[in-house]
């Protein structure tokens, strides 16, 4: 008798969310949808299986059927997380014995289904079900059917047929292994055949007929397995069952890194020969700017050769511990001198290096005679492929973390990275990615520019290069890795593009032109404290954006006239519970102070979507950029609203603290969090409201900036978002990066929109996005009756220099004429064409 081994709902096994449970490849049986987070025995038996994922159990009964319980479906890929075992291989067990616990919250958010397929997995050797119960609820311990052995079994194993064996190697590259669902199809594909087959890791067996049996192998990403096969039609099992697990079974695969792949191999097809004849232009995405020339390097990580035995446990543990100590030191020393972003993903890497799970699972393989290298990347790759597979943006960042680590400790147990920075002062480094602690070592070895052909504006790489001022194109034409190395180039991460092995007469007119800009950037650095007034008259206020406290004294000291945009978000990522209140407001404070009362605008919480946090438990979402976000979040969780909203209130300041609510769409929102704004005033004692003002970044706060407008007191335009939500384009996308062009004509009138609708209600508007930083739009957005911009810290003298250089007149009649025009292009054609000086600028 099988027993529930969970309380929830019965239901015929024909209902499981995939087709190897469902179509009764694995076995007969049924499913339990659970109620509650522990699996029980249900029956007497011994404990067969207990993966290192911790996801199902499988055990021998008395009467020797062995019974799967898959706890959830697609829960490999958790690796272990929200799962605790009871039991291990080889336990005997009473029915009703606990097993496993399991979080069914973690499993709700991550999992493709709850339902627990229970499962009789060597159903072909003779056995039958009957007393099926009947779909609905059952408690722990209810009878769910009878499993029962026929005298003679109802397909007994054929002996093996006269024939050859034939015997062959096969790397796994199953990003899960081979768990449950690859095991039955393996088992399905082999009962095709009379010859007799097994696979073979770490001297055990495992007959291939039985999914069971495979599974005990506990075959992982990255194991080479021995195939054994014996009979008349040995040798097509063989090719069969090696071809099977090549192509991944129906699974997502990863590639095995070593370092003799070639070029292509890693990269896919070769991208055809730049023509080195000067006419040749790479287009790429901007994420850092400036204008620089210099010779192309060409940047590999070199990998070292990872061999998987090694010689010895001693020698392998102590390599790795050495090799673990020397990235960890490294680190420390970076980390000592670093600021801002860079700061942060250093303290990220040495909390990932000191995991005690992960070196655990290293050193347990090298206790299995492996190389420090193999073990580092088998437990490396185990946590990314978990990580990556829970669809979820902070956590995949944390996974490209891992890899970074996996490639600086392989390096050390080598002796060393063989990165060639020594030669790149000065250079153009051209590469397909680049690990942040690659990009450091690049920029201290002074490197003049990035074009990456992989990436995105928003990497850590492209932070990491803006921070350091260091011209950077990423998602560049794939042609960029044909040129050889010397070839010189001119690199614009101002217009996007890089002109490959240019003319004489173009490279010395370039050269001009980055002197003329050098000469304009020192003035502008002289006069940055001076107001940037039209030459008819009229005053645009320059403000930074801020992202923590240490650029306050920075911005005010390159002119900035205020803070238009403190994302408070700095506060909250990277750890496991909120701020306090007392927290946070001593950090708005010492900003404000550093400030010394200029205007501060703080921005409330605008986590989701790209910008998840641990202490908050997200809805799994199909496209996170349209849902739980911003205020929605904040209207949602009032906990988090109520505690920012009040550490605001105690900040002193001589100009009153401005708050700016992220992704509002309709004036419903706006009103609930003046409500509790007003509410916590009043328990406050406050003689004055705060102003409140929203971020106009979707177009349905542009399109209905006239109805909001007098339920606000600004507008701030945030034009990377109102972009990429105007064009249907994922910012983030390296295929669409490029097209996610906020000099759009759609983009362009969704902010004279807004800035007409402030207008009328006598409001002022603002733009806090990246354009806000660009030479070339800041008179059109002036022009359109922006009245502040809040720049990058780096952009606010220039920002400030262009306005001078410009009349009011002038810049309304030319963003009149941009909103007409077709393309992005033609508009910055326009602009360079009535203001051809902006060119030394950009």
């Amino acid at each position: 008798m099988i027993l529930a081994p969970v309380s929830g709902w019965f239901g015929p096994l024909a209902e499981a969310p995939d087709p190897v449970f469902a179509e009764g490849m694995m076995g007969a049986g049924g499913l339990v949808d659970p109620i509650a987070g522990e699996l029980r025995a249900p029956c007497d038996g011994v404990i067969l299986t207990v993966p290192g994922s911790l996801h199902a159990v499988t055990l021998r009964g008395g009467n020797g059927a062995e019974i799967l319980l898959h706890v959830g479906i697609e829960t490999v890929a958790l690796q272990g997380r929200g799962f605790t075992a009871h039991v291990s291989e080889g336990d005997k067990v009473s029915a009703g014995d606990l097993l496993l616990s399991f979080d069914l919250d973690i499993l709700a958010d991550h999992a493709t289904s709850l339902q627990t397929p229970v499962v009789v997995a060597n159903q072909d050797e003779g056995y039958s079900l009957s007393q099926m119960a009947a779909p609905g609820p059952v408690n722990v311990g209810d009878p769910l059917f009878t499993v029962m052995r026929s005298a003679a079994p109802r397909q007994a194993q054929p002996a093996a047929a006269a024939g050859s064996s034939v015997n062959d190697d096969v790397l796994v590259l199953l990003a899960n292994g081979i768990h449950a669902r690859p095991a039955a199809r393996l088992a399905d594909l082999a009962k095709q055949f009379e010859a007799r087959g097994w696979l073979v890791r770490a001297g055990k067996r495992g007959n291939v007929r039985s999914p069971v049996a495979l599974m005990t192998l506990g075959i992982g990403h990255g194991d080479m397995v021995g195939i054994e096969t014996t009979g008349a039609d040995a040798g097509a099992l063989m090719s069969a069952l090696k071809q099977a697990i090549e192509a991944g079974l129906g699974e997502i695969t990863v590639p095995l890194r070593s370092a003799g792949s070639d070029m292509d191999e890693a990269r896919g097809t070769r991208p055809d020969a730049i023509a080195l004849d000067g006419t040749s232009m790479i287009a790429g995405v901007s994420a850092a700017p400036g204008l620089v020339i210099g010779p192309v390097k060409g940047f590999e990580d070199q990998a070292a050769d990872i061999a998987e035995m090694g010689q010895g446990v001693g020698i392998e543990r102590a390599a790795l511990s050495e090799a673990t100590a020397q990235v960890s030191a490294t680190i420390g020393d970076r980390l000592e001198r670093a600021k801002g972003q860079e700061a942060e993903i250093l303290r990220a890497h040495l909390v990932l290096l000191d995991d005690e799970t992960l070196t655990e699972q290293a050193m347990a393989l090298v206790g299995e005679g492996k190389s420090a290298a193999f073990a580092w990347h088998s437990a490396i790759q185990r946590q990314v492929k978990a990580l990556k597979a829970l669809d979820d943006a902070l956590l995949v960042e944390r996974a490209d973390d891992l890899s970074d680590l996996e490639s600086q400790v392989i390096a050390a147990i080598a002796g060393g990275r063989s990165d060639g920075a020594a030669s790149c002062h000065g250079a153009i480094i051209v590469a397909e990615e680049l690990y942040p602690s690659q990009f450091l070592v690049l920029a201290e070895a002074g490197a003049a520019g990035i074009c990456l052909t992989g990436g995105g504006a928003t990497s850590h790489v492209a932070i990491l290069a803006a921070e350091k001022g260091i011209p950077a194109l990423v998602a560049a034409d794939r042609g960029a890795l044909t040129i050889p190395d010397g070839t010189p180039v001119i690199l614009s991460c101002d217009t996007g593009m890089m002109h490959v092995a240019p003319r004489p007469d173009i490279l010395a007119e370039t050269e001009q032109g980055i002197a003329r800009r050098q000469s304009n950037m020192a003035k502008a650095a002289v006069n940055a404290a001076e107001p940037a007034m039209t030459q008819d008259g009229h005053r645009i206020e320059v403000f930074a954006n801020l992202g923590g406290g240490q650029g306050a004294r920075d911005a005010v000291a390159n002119g900035a006239e205020g803070c238009g945009l403190l994302r408070t978000e700095f506060l909250y990522m990277s750890r496991a519970t909120p701020p306090g209140e007392d927290e946070q407001a001593a950090a708005y404070q010492a900003i404000a102070d550093d400030l010394d009362g200029r205007p501060l605008v703080i921005r409330t919480l605008d986590i989701g979507g790209d910008k998840p946090a641990s202490f908050v438990r997200f809805p799994k979402e199909d496209n996170p950029a349209l849902g739980l976000r911003g205020v929605r979040l904040t209207l949602r969780r009032r906990d988090l609203l109520e505690t920012q909203l009040r550490a605001i209130l105690r900040v002193k300041s001589a100009n009153p603290i401005q708050i700016m609510l992220p992704m509002v769409t309709s004036i419903d929102e706006v009103a609930a969090v003046r409500e509790v704004l007003r509410s916590l005033e009043a328990g406050a004692g406050a003689s004055r409201s705060l102003p409140l003002g929203i971020m106009v970044e979707t177009p349905a706060s542009a399109v209905t900036a006239r109805a909001l407008a007098p339920h606000v007191d600004f507008f701030s335009i945030g034009t990377n978002d109102l972009t990429q939500y105007a064009l249907a384009m994922d910012r983030g996308n390296p295929q669409l990066a490029a097209q996610v062009d906020s000099f759009h004509p759609a983009v362009l009138n969704l902010i004279a929109m807004t800035a007409e609708a402030g207008a009328a209600h006598g409001k002022w508007v603002g733009v806090c996005g990246s354009m806000a930083s660009h030479p070339l739009a800041a008179p059109v957005l002036a022009g359109m009756g922006v009245t502040e911009l809040s720049a990058t810290i780096r952009s606010v003298p220039v920002i400030k220099a262009v306005l001078r250089s410009v009349t009011m007149e002038d810049c309304r009649a030319l963003a009149g004429t941009a909103l007409e025009m077709e393309s992005a292009d033609a508009v910055r054609a326009h602009i360079l064409s009535v203001w051809p000086h902006l060119r030394d600028w950009m």
